[in-house]
């Protein structure tokens, strides 16, 4: 007879490893009536009295999920707890759908902490799932101990039959769930076909080796994960609802580095890794390192866009709602001016003491003032296709667009490149200065000196 597992010291030196447990004042204990789960909610309610109990009637087994709800409320008034359940009807019986209207129920419970029986086996188990299905050094982390700040599982280090033997010797009663034999799921085929035949073919052990790689992938993980979002940090700048990679210095990385990273920046977008799997940071990796022209790619919920050795990561939802390309508004002078689009502040101030060689690119005010009339008002718009203009101390007129390619901007920053104007008549554009013909001279009297403040500095003349 093996010997007894003491479940609540368990628990408890699984809290000292995890201190914002500790400090949790409403902690839940997710229960489907299994013996794991049982024993869960019993040994945590020698550590916490207050214990509540979360529990999800599918009724997808009849009279069986009846009496599952029934067993729990019998426990609950033996250990004095609270039980709270919720009923759904799953559009499908499939595992992912299953859990996740589990895990959007507990999200919406007013509690810190939700305690969950993943066990040594379910460990196991979903370690060798992700590796035949394919997976990183993350994934073999396999079922972490926490996640989300708030779902935690002290039980990954016990084993399924520990538990049963703890149960037995309390007398306490379980259910067993008869659609756990049910090779149709993925999750029972490997339990119940595969875990036996490699404990009896190669290791009999096979359960605590798989948790003990997990256990070391973890730890890796964790400090490289730590490690790419400090390196990443001075490599990124936000830019609006967008987050912005200079790539030079990004391609200086190894490989190994570049990957991690790129996973933080796209997590960083998304908030979250749904759906992107390996090809998709190959790709986004590949567009990195592009020289020539532009490019862009689609993932999984967002858009990647390379221009001028800059990465721009959105989410699709954000693009969709992007606002008419074409902006108009009236410039204050003196004052300050939000431009859309996130592309920052213009602010005007008028000078009387102008002095030439100080007042650099500032307009000459008197001279707008005289060419301003009923029709020609000063105002800021957005850059369009064809504008040109002769800038101060060029030989000629110029394409706002060649200043750009010039000037190495971005693609996505032209759709709101800020241009004030007289009627339809570009006198300053931001970055490339005031029109020849409005610029200050040593003879100027007053200047009208024009600041850009771009919200994302990393810019040229940010």
């Amino acid at each position: 007879m093996m010997v007894e597992m003491d479940l609540s010291g368990q628990i408890r030196k699984f809290v000292k490893r995890y201190p914002a447990l500790s400090q949790a004042e409403r902690v839940a204990v997710a229960v489907s009536g299994g013996g794991d789960s049982v024993a869960l909610a019993v040994a945590a309610h020698q550590v916490w009295p207050n214990i509540l109990l979360l529990h999800v009637n599918y009724g997808l087994r009849g009279d069986e999920s009846e009496k599952d709800e029934a067993l729990l409320r019998e426990l609950a008034t033996r250990l004095g707890v609270q039980l709270e359940v919720q009923r759904v009807q799953p559009k499908d019986r499939s595992e992912e759908t299953l859990r996740d209207l589990r895990y959007a129920w507990f999200h919406q419970c007013p509690v810190d902490a939700v305690l969950t029986a993943h066990t040594c086996e379910d460990q196991a188990e979903t370690m060798l799932f992700r590796i035949v299905r394919g997976t990183g050094l993350s994934g073999l982390a396999g079922i972490l101990p926490v996640s989300s700040g708030r779902y935690y599982r002290p039980f990954l280090n016990v084993s399924r039959e520990q538990i049963r033997e703890w149960l037995r010797e309390h007398e306490i009663a379980w259910r067993e769930d008869a659609s756990n034999l049910d090779l149709s799921y993925r999750r029972n085929w490997i339990r119940h076909e595969l875990m036996p035949a490699l404990r009896r073919e190669i290791n009999p052990e096979t359960d605590q080796a798989l948790a003990q790689l997990a256990g070391i992938a973890l730890d890796e993980e964790a400090w490289a994960t730590l490690h790419a979002a400090t390196t990443l940090d001075p490599l990124v700048s936000a830019d609006g609802q967008a987050l912005v990679l200079h790539c030079e210095p990004f391609n200086t990385h190894p490989v190994a580095v570049r990957r991690r990273m790129m996973r933080e920046l796209l997590e960083r977008v998304k908030d979250n890794l749904r759906e992107i799997d390996f090809a998709h940071v190959e790709a986004a990796l590949q567009l990195c390192t592009e020289q020539e022209g532009n490019g862009r790619i689609q993932v999984p919920g967002l858009d990647l866009m390379r221009s001028f050795g800059w990465l721009r990561v959105i989410r699709l939802e954000v693009l969709r709602d992007l606002p008419e390309r074409n902006f108009r508004l009236a410039f204050p002078f003196p004052g300050e001016v939000s431009v859309p689009e996130d592309a920052g502040t213009l602010s005007s101030q008028v000078d009387s003491m102008c002095n030439y060689n100080e007042s650099g690119g500032s307009l000459d005010l008197d001279r707008v003032l005289a060419a301003m009339d009923a029709e020609r008002r000063l105002e800021l718009r957005n850059w369009r296709p064809g504008d040109s203009y002769t800038r101060a101390g060029a030989s000629g007129p110029e394409k706002v667009k060649e200043l750009f390619q010039k000037f190495r901007i971005p693609l996505w920053r032209r759709r709101s490149w800020p241009i004030i104007v007289l009627g339809d008549l570009p006198i300053w554009v931001a970055g490339f200065g005031p029109a020849a013909e409005f610029a200050i001279t040593p003879e100027s009297r007053t200047a009208l000196r024009i600041q850009w403040k771009p919200f994302c500095p990393a810019w040229p003349f940010g």
